[in-house]
């Protein structure tokens, strides 16, 4: 199964997550460390 999900996309960063069956791909162009986590939980 492959799913994404755009956490952040604006002027002021973009971060992309994509998730297969064995693997995690977190893409990220300027947002904080802290946003994203706040994002994923």
């Amino acid at each position: 199964m492959f799913r994404y999900c755009s956490l952040f996309s604006g002027s002021s960063g973009n971060s992309f997550f994509v998730q297969s069956d064995n693997t995690n791909i977190l893409i990220d162009a300027g947002v904080s460390s802290k946003k994203i986590i706040l994002a994923l939980r």
